[in-house]
């Protein structure tokens, strides 16, 4: 009983280690084709992506500065000094005042990179199409209260 252990213990370590090697010599000993010669390579024109036009608008949010535009029923005054923006609608009878200049930091970034997506997003929460472009145009260095 010893002699069939000793048998199938020897088979269980050179029989992996054969079938390894003769799989390796297998893999290295295929004949590859020698690469072709006489094969030109034409260079293809390089796609360059075409940008469009960004909107930039540089703004001076130290202020003072004053933004009034009317649109509608609705007409629409912003406040900057000191980095300090604060926004008021005023609609029919009622004025809702908003302080943005938590978002300051935001929408920095997003006037000096591309105003449009800005616009899209402004858009999409107020539920209509704007100019954000035509409202800083009204924007002019005033002082106030």
């Amino acid at each position: 009983m010893d002699d069939f252990f000793s048998v199938v213990s020897k088979g269980v370590i050179f029989v992996p280690i054969i079938v390894v090697i003769s799989a390796l010599l297998i893999k290295f000993n295929q004949n590859v084709p020698p690469p072709r010669k006489n094969v030109s390579v034409s260079p293809t024109a390089a796609a360059t992506p075409v940008q469009a036009k960004s909107k930039k608008i540089n703004i001076d949010l130290k202020g003072p500065l004053v933004c009034r535009y009317k649109s509608d029923n609705q007409e629409y005054n912003l406040f900057v000094k000191n980095k300090k923006v604060d926004l008021e609608v005023k609609s029919n009878s009622k004025t809702i005042k908003y302080d943005l200049s938590s978002y300051l930091p935001f929408m920095e970034g997003m006037l000096n990179k591309d105003i449009t997506t800005l616009e899209s997003m402004a858009n999409q929460y107020l539920g209509r199409k704007i100019d954000l472009e035509a409202i800083l145009k009204t924007c002019k260095k005033e002082d106030f209260k």
